[in-house]
């Protein structure tokens, strides 16, 4: 996409914010978002929504006011000059946010942040919870998706030797709205105020909220070597449940839904890169599909000091 003249024009619709003439620095690597520098020198970050969306912008834009109200830190969706959410046409939207001041956290330095972070993760999903209105939303397919997959298959004999137990374990989980893609990099953590703020709550599906909590931990389960991760799987873990109980159901998932998660995340990306499904993948989601199917293959392969570190996090 053009950068200068049409993302330009796009800004005209927050001139009032903006000023004249905003910087535009250019968007990483295959994401629609932009850091936006004003006039007076405040930064924004511009997001093109895109053609697949998971909930309406309404939708989105108020249960991003509803937990800021709560105090969970997160971008809100500033007004345009008409007072609109969006500028653009429906199809091709934008959105621009305020810049969350964080720091630049890589997964080798993150252990001391984690029950922070753990903390965080349970103040949103109490937020969530309260949500008082239809967010016009979806439920996460997790047991359908794991019916049809597009794994290697030694590591779907694998699963369909634990095939039932997995189930078994996720399916008497309540559901709420949850974040949906609950990953470090949407995590952002500013050491010196001690803020966690969340961004990309553009999902928010309804789903057992340790959902996202495995989504979180595989990151650094497949980012880490395995006893650094399981470091910080406890310290996130911990720090959830000091502050939202997890209740034993729960703890008795998580493991299950690690593995779940891993092995929808692998057959997704394979399925883009076979041409079976057209949508997007972002650079950061094909390279790590070769560490998720190392992650499933020791998983599967029965490895047991992630069950002893999710214990010890709701235990002590």
């Amino acid at each position: 996409m053009d950068t200068s003249p049409h993302l330009s024009s796009v800004l005209s619709a927050w001139s009032t914010l903006l000023g004249d003439h905003p910087r535009i620095d250019p968007a990483p690597p295959g994401r629609d978002l932009w850091p936006v520098t004003a006039a007076d020198g405040r930064r924004y970050v511009l997001k093109r929504l895109g053609p697949w969306r998971n909930l309406p912008v309404a939708d989105q834009a108020r249960a991003l006011a509803h937990l800021s109200r709560l105090g969970v830190r997160v971008a809100e969706f500033l007004v345009t000059e008409e007072a609109g959410m969006f500028a653009g046409a429906p199809e091709d939207s934008f959105v621009l946010m305020p810049h969350l001041p964080h720091d630049d956290i890589a997964p080798e330095r993150s252990l001391p942040v984690e029950e922070l972070v753990g903390r965080s993760v349970a103040a949103l999903h109490r937020g969530l919870a309260a949500y008082p209105w239809d967010a016009h939303s979806y439920r996460e397919s997790i047991t359908e998706g794991l019916a049809e997959l597009n794994v290697p298959d030694d590591v779907r004999e694998g699963f369909d030797a634990r095939r039932d137990e997995v189930l078994a374990r996720i399916a008497p989980l309540s559901l709420q709205l949850v974040h949906g893609d609950l990953t470090p990099d949407n995590v952002l953590v500013w050491a010196a105020d001690g803020a966690v703020s969340f961004i990309d709550l553009d999902h928010l599906p309804r789903a057992p909220r340790v959902w996202d909590l495995a989504k979180y931990v595989s990151r650094r389960l497949r980012r880490l070597p395995l006893p650094s991760a399981l470091q910080n799987v406890e310290r996130f873990v911990a720090g959830y449940h000091r502050t939202a109980p997890l209740a034993a159901e729960e703890v008795d998932a998580l493991p299950a839904m690690i593995l779940a998660m891993n092995l929808l995340e692998a057959s997704w990306t394979a399925r883009i890169l076979s041409g079976l499904l057209e949508r997007r993948l972002l650079p950061e989601q094909r390279a790590e599909l070769e560490p998720t199917l190392a992650a499933l293959r020791r998983q599967l392969a029965g490895e047991a000091r992630l069950v002893t570190a999710i214990a010890a996090a709701t235990t002590a």
